[in-house]
């Protein structure tokens, strides 16, 4: 009988080297490869990265049409062949991985509409803040400004011209059409805040449709506007649902401008364990300036007191902060600093969501360097900074981790999430722009047609991805970001998707240096 026969996959991808630094194209395959001795190599479907030698490089390209097992173990010895087979670098020969992928889909598509891929919901208290920050997508997306401006407040814009997008015709199956708002639709009216019975009867429905498909955990996240405006709500769900309600499991998150935590909300945070996040621009220590274009009264002493009293209690706190075109001048270091002073380990870093206007103002590469120079300085102080972009390196890195997340990536929006506004709206994420339905009606929500568009966007994004080495781990940023900039979730951002490919190679390098010094 004739030995099996291997090829090497067409997914397999190396550390970009010394010629293959345009970012903007697609990299990292083998015939490309001329770096050093040792690399890191990679599965652009299914991460699994391994420390290769420049043998195995080359026996992978010779093994591109196909070599039979003997000859293969004869070459490299059965371990490695063993091991090569393992992560997928070497397939039965006519073997196509995306056939995996397709069959996952094809599970998934006869049991979207049950509801089993939903674990997540983020309760939108509010559309309310009592700060105005530049940049906000509150402002930007879904006619924030002219919204909020029509229902009363005083909102200033800065230097971004709001429109309402129209959808283009020819831009995929997920277009926004009819759910835009131009302030006098309610679904998203921003003047009102949830009433605890609108969050009572969201989760009485989530944790019914939970427990008639498993069980398992259910996260609940407080978000805004500043979800601290509607305390009442938050104490409201966390003392009626507690930390488990019929079977399922709830863990909780807030994310916060950290102005309005008083001592009974604290007191909340730490019993049920909330994990908070506090989100702060910047920091420029010499003025106490902490956010983008900022046009609130609040201190930064306030805000700070505010992150230590948190801690101090025992309430599982971070802080997010935005690299943006409103905060590129001031984005730096001293922020890394006052978080490892604050004894906190780990720094939120979102990439502008408004990757057009960002990446053409500044360019992908320097965006990159930014980031990675930033992420040097926090390892040096003990703090590690995370984001979209850390975690598409943890999921090329962690086979665990691509495991957990290898349907929706980064973006929870593809099916795991409801976001509900506070008339009871359900949306995807507080930034899409598609109303899914309503929760008089929860399990009508998930045989909608938008939820099945985002639904079924897991494992890939869209045709541009196919060939990219980041394929079965990038989410191509925000869902809510790519509607408002292309007016669908299948079409990436050049920009964003240059940046993503650069920023990841450097962690990528960064962790071959750690794995290689370990040896």
């Amino acid at each position: 009988m004739s030995a099996p026969v291997y090829q090497s996959s067409r997914y397999v991808r190396t550390l970009r080297s010394a010629s293959d630094r345009d970012f903007s194209r697609f990299g990292g395959r083998l015939d490309a490869y001329d770096g050093a001795e040792h690399t890191v190599a990679f599965h652009a479907l299914f991460g699994n990265a391994r420390l290769v030698d420049r043998d195995t490089v080359e026996l992978l390209r010779a093994a591109v049409g196909g070599m039979p097992l003997d000859q293969l173990c004869e070459r490299a010895g059965p371990q490695t062949v063993e091991s090569l087979i393992e992560a997928q670098y070497l397939v039965a020969a006519g073997h196509d991985e995306a056939a995996e992928i397709d069959e996952l889909l094809a599970a998934r598509s006869a049991a979207l509409s049950s509801g089993v891929f939903h674990s997540s919901i983020q309760l939108v208290l509010t559309n309310a803040c009592n700060f105005s920050c530049q940049g906000c997508f509150a402002y930007n997306f879904d006619g924030g400004v002219a919204e909020r401006n029509h229902s009363g407040e005083s909102v200033r814009p800065g230097p971004v011209l709001v429109q309402l997008r129209t959808a283009r015709g020819d831009s995929g199956p997920t277009l926004a059409r009819g759910d835009w708002n131009t302030g006098t639709d309610s679904v998203r009216n921003p003047s009102m805040h949830m009433s605890p019975q609108v969050a009572e009867k969201t989760l009485r429905e989530a944790v019914a449709l939970r427990k008639a498909n498993g069980g398992g955990e259910l996260t609940v996240s407080f978000f805004g506007g500043e979800p601290t405006l509607a305390r009442g709500t938050i104490l409201h769900v966390l003392r009626t649902f507690g930390r488990s309600f019929e079977g399922v499991a709830l863990s909780y998150d807030l994310t916060s401008n950290g102005s309005r935590v008083d001592a009974e909300l604290l007191a909340a945070l730490a019993e049920y364990e909330v994990a908070t996040t506090v989100s702060v621009d910047y920091l420029v220590p010499e003025t106490g300036e902490f956010r983008g274009g900022q046009q609130q009264r609040t201190p930064w002493p306030v805000v700070r007191k505010a992150i230590l009293d948190l801690k101090a209690a025992g309430v599982p706190v971070s802080i997010t902060s935005v690299l943006s075109q409103y905060t590129w001048d001031k984005w730096g270091t001293p922020l890394i600093d006052f978080v490892a002073e604050a004894g906190l380990d780990s720094l939120d870093v979102i990439v502008s969501f408004q990757a057009r206007e960002f990446f053409d103002r500044h360019s992908p590469h320097e965006v990159a360097q930014k980031l990675l120079a930033a992420v040097d300085h926090g390892r040096e102080r003990g703090v590690q900074l995370s984001g979209y972009w850390y975690q598409t390196f943890q999921m090329i890195a962690d086979e665990r981790k691509w495991a957990a997340q290898a349907d929706y990536k980064t973006c929870p929006a593809v099916g795991r999430q409801l976001s509900i506004e506070p008339n009871g709206s359900v949306f995807a994420c507080k930034a899409t722009a598609r109303k899914l339905g309503t929760i008089d009606d929860w399990r009508a929500v998930f045989a909608s047609p938008g939820y099945r568009d985002y639904g079924m966007r897991a494992y890939t994004n869209g045709p541009g991805c196919q060939g990219c080495e980041l394929q079965g781990t990038c989410s191509g940023g925000s869902a809510g970001a790519l509607e408002e900039e292309n007016g669908s979730i299948q079409v990436m951002s050049p920009g964003y998707c240059a940046y993503m490919r650069e920023v990841v190679q450097g962690l990528l390098e960064r962790h071959h240096a750690m794995v290689t010094a370990a040896v």
